[in-house]
């Protein structure tokens, strides 16, 4: 009966050890499985189809930066023409003042040039000239 007990004994711990190498066994056949779709997906994928994507990509942010520059190139030229003309146009402090000398017929009065649009000068009433003086310097400002 005792030789029954450690036979028994020795059949349960074989068992055992199957059960654990048939676990084992099963989990390195998932693991196979799993590395060799990770293999098919990647091989799938290539170098090649990655480094075109990031050549797609470069072009596109290169081809934003062109277009971002064209149009700071245009508002600035377009910005630089404004101060250009602002600045040629310095004079309009001094036709102020002679209009407001004239206005007021004051001995400082100065006849100004006259105008190559309008054949005769309408008189200009001072709070007229301030009132344009004011929608310049609001225009200069929103420069």
């Amino acid at each position: 009966m005792e030789s029954l007990k450690k036979s028994l004994v020795a059949l349960e711990g074989k068992i055992a050890e199957a059960k654990t190498k048939k676990d084992m066994l099963k989990a390195r056949a998932q693991a196979a499985k799993a590395q060799q779709q990770l293999q098919s997906a990647v091989g799938s994928i290539g170098t090649d189809s990655a480094m075109a994507a990031f050549e797609r990509m470069e072009e596109k942010v290169e081809a934003l930066e062109a277009t971002g520059q064209a149009a700071a190139e245009l508002a600035g030229s377009d910005l630089e023409s404004q101060f250009a003309a602002l600045e040629s146009g310095g004079g309009v402090d001094d036709d102020l003042e002679a209009l407001r000398a004239q206005l007021k017929g004051g001995p400082e009065a100065v006849a100004l040039p006259a105008s190559e649009t309008s054949e005769a000068v309408k008189p200009v009433q001072v709070e007229e000239v301030d009132a344009e003086l004011e929608d310049l310097k609001r225009s200069i400002d929103k420069l």
